[in-house]
């Protein structure tokens, strides 16, 4: 090992001497006792633009000058500085989403494109073991649709497919196993594999055996019960299973008691015996349900766009909306009627995107009517999606929830007497400016307010100014119900108010403020001078209130 590592570095040195080399300069060795001052040459791997463990420092001797010192520029040394802030910062804010993750069960489904494709499939699994450590609890469940197209094509052999269901015969079943089998054998190898433990070595000394195990113990068997689909509309399905009961004790037992990460094949077991080919999505939608995960997530082969534009959320009804178009129109391109499976739809084409993702938003719907309350559907092509989906605040894929913006919507003209009503205590208490009736429906007309409904009463309500030249907007007459204080209404509406601001391209909103200043500091918003408000704005304010002004940075994308 010493020998080789000595070679590797001679290699490296005799490389850089060669094109130091010139016929009035040659190169010697000496040691240096300031190594982090060293230009780029033999790297550990720790730290961009310094020298390894060795500390060599390359001295030219020029035989008509003094010798000379190549240091590295401080541009280098300011930049690992800031990559240090950065790194910190991120472990900071980073704090108050692992704390909400932690001890949460979430179910992945991941689809038979990224299943099928190491390159995808290995960094998304590693990012999976890490988050469990964490202690974040997971059931995966891979799709084999791609793979057993692919075993079926070697065999001569094509697919049939009725509506959403696949015609399993003796052939396709063997297909299904084998294809089950051997994606569940290569998931299980990567989650096997241990962290490099070279630089805890380093850091932390040699006594380290128990990193010396297997990374992570994942736990698979007969969890499915099935049923045969049998014969409907005169078609004959085979081996084609529905998922009858996922066996929720024996799974809580291994996600719960034995720190295990649980693995469901899309192979489902009958009371007789028989094994049957499921639709994965009805695998993974069941068993979200059936041990009320706190999160589907669905890992896909592209993102969610309209328009060209990443679509950041989805409420229920919009879910279900947007999977109704997708099956109208293939019904329209089929000509053949089309039902759905248990929250999903079984693969017919090799892309996703060529079908519009409708398992995905199907199952998405399906859960959240079921009592899921957030459904994650992410770009699997993507490195670090799942991290940078559940550690960034708006994260980098689609959401759908059932109850985030339930019952919040943008004002209507009929909204008018209950928003007087609502702001008209502020107003008198004097939190918020006075306006006028005529000033007030202008701007509801304007689609400026937003409001939370319940039960047919407005319990909430706020304003979104915008100031399109400046790319900014101003929250304003924000008003809570006495009576639904304290219920997280005014933190789903001023969340609705913010997704407002990025479809309207704005960069930063902020907002004056008497009484809850710390309400605001809380969720982002940081006090500024009035010299950061628009001038247009500016103008208008009046100062003697003493109103503290505050401003917050959107840093996510610019639409829904």
């Amino acid at each position: 090992m010493a020998a080789a590592s000595f070679l590797g570095t001679h290699l490296t040195i005799t490389a850089i001497a060669t094109k130091l080399h010139s016929p009035t300069r040659h190169c010697s060795l000496t040691r240096s006792p300031k190594p982090s001052r060293l230009l780029p040459t033999v790297n550990d791997g720790r730290a961009k633009g310094k020298i390894g463990a060795s500390s060599t420092l390359f001295k030219c001797n020029n035989r008509d000058h003094s010798h000379m010192e190549i240091y590295d520029s401080a541009e280098e040394e300011k930049e690992e500085e800031e990559e240090h802030e950065q790194f910190v910062r991120w472990f900071r804010e980073a704090w108050p989403y692992l704390w909400a993750h932690r001890g949460g069960t979430f179910v992945i489904i991941i689809s038979g494109e990224v299943a099928s494709n190491p390159n995808y499939l290995n960094p998304l699994l590693k990012d999976i073991a890490f988050l469990h450590h964490l202690g974040i609890r997971f059931v995966l469940v891979p799709a084999t649709n791609v793979e057993i197209h692919k075993l079926l094509a070697g065999r001569g052999k094509k697919p049939q497919f009725v509506g959403p269901y696949i015609v399993t015969d003796p052939e396709t079943l063997d297909a299904a196993k084998e294809a089950a089998g051997r994606i569940c054998s290569n998931i299980e190898a990567v989650l096997s594999a241990a962290p490099s433990i070279s630089n805890i070595r380093r850091r932390h000394g040699s006594d380290s055996s128990r990193l010396h195990g297997v990374g992570m113990s994942v736990a698979s068997g007969n969890f499915v019960a099935a049923k045969r689909r049998g014969v409907v509309a005169g078609v004959d399905y085979g081996e084609t299973g529905e998922v009858k009961k996922v066996d929720v004790r024996r799974i809580r037992e291994r996600l719960d008691g034995g720190d295990c990460i649980v693995l469901l094949r899309n192979i489902g077991y009958s009371s007789s015996g028989e094994s049957l080919n499921c639709n994965t999505y009805e695998v993974g939608t069941a068993c979200s349900l059936a041990i009320e995960a706190d999160k589907l997530i669905c890992i896909m082969d592209g993102p969610i766009l309209d328009d060209k534009c990443l679509v950041r959320f989805l409420t229920l009804e919009e879910a279900e909306a947007e999977a109704d178009m997708l099956i109208r129109k293939r019904k329209q391109e089929h000509h053949q009627g089309l039902g759905f499976a248990v929250g999903g739809y079984e693969r017919q084409l090799q892309s996703h995107r060529l079908n519009g993702y409708i398992s995905e938003l199907a199952a998405a719907a399906f859960v959240c009517r079921g009592g899921v309350e957030r459904v994650h559907l992410l770009d699997g092509t993507k490195g670090g999606v799942l991290l940078l989906e559940l550690f960034k605040r708006d994260g980098v894929g689609t959401m759908v929830a059932s109850d985030v913006y339930q019952g919040t919507r943008m004002a209507t003209e009929s909204d008018f007497s209950q928003v007087r009503e609502l702001i008209q205590a502020s107003e008198t208490s004097g939190e918020l400016v006075r306006r006028s009736d005529e000033e007030l429906l202008e701007m509801i007309l304007l689609d400026c307010f937003a409001v939370v409904e319940r039960e047919g009463q407005i319990v909430a309500c706020a304003a979104l100014v915008s100031f399109l030249e400046e790319k900014c907007g101003e929250v304003a007459s924000f008003v809570v119900s006495i009576d639904c204080r304290r219920q997280g209404q005014g933190h789903k509406l001023l969340d609705y108010i913010e997704k407002k601001a990025s479809c309207l391209r704005l960069d930063k909103l902020f907002l004056l403020t008497t009484r809850a200043e710390d309400w605001f500091k809380r969720r982002g918003y940081f006090e500024c001078s009035i010299e950061s408000i628009p001038e247009k704005r500016r103008g208008k304010i009046n100062q003697s209130r003493g109103s503290k002004y505050y401003m917050k940075q959107l840093w996510f994308a610019k639409c829904f």
